[in-house]
């Protein structure tokens, strides 16, 4: 199901960014915006998991494992924009400047049509799972 949704999300963009992509960028792309999804999905999977952890230790009232589990949840933070360094230069790499930038101003457009913002409109590409 992922790998329909964001191949159709990259069909998309060739026609909406007006891309012209060779069949070796079309295929590192959509490899790279798959990857990208599932370890979004994956790291959301994880925070959720922190949480329901951190409720139960509220619930008993335990200030050590909350403290614990409020450090993982700061550490997955510095991961994941870590991780969104590591993302765009794969992608700097995938696609020349032009192409790069006429996604961007895609999804600008986008944004501004849906009256979402930038961040929304992006998460909501890279996110593939449910909802919760």
């Amino acid at each position: 199901m992922a790998q329909g949704r964001t191949d159709a999300i990259v069909d998309s963009w060739k026609v909406k960014a007006n891309l012209n992509l060779s069949a070796d960028q079309e295929r590192g792309l959509k490899e790279w915006f798959r990857g990208a999804c599932e370890r979004l999905n994956a790291r959301r999977q994880a925070g959720r998991e922190v949480l329901a952890q951190m409720q139960t230790a509220v619930d008993a009232k335990d200030s050590a494992k909350a403290e614990e589990l409020l450090q993982r949840l700061r550490e997955g933070f510095r991961k994941l924009s870590e991780a969104r360094e590591k993302a765009l230069d794969e992608f700097d790499r995938l696609l020349q400047p032009e192409q790069r930038a006429r996604i961007v101003l895609c999804a600008v457009q986008q944004a501004k049509e849906s009256g979402r913002s930038l961040e929304n409109v992006i998460d909501n590409l890279l996110h593939t799972g449910d909802s919760s």
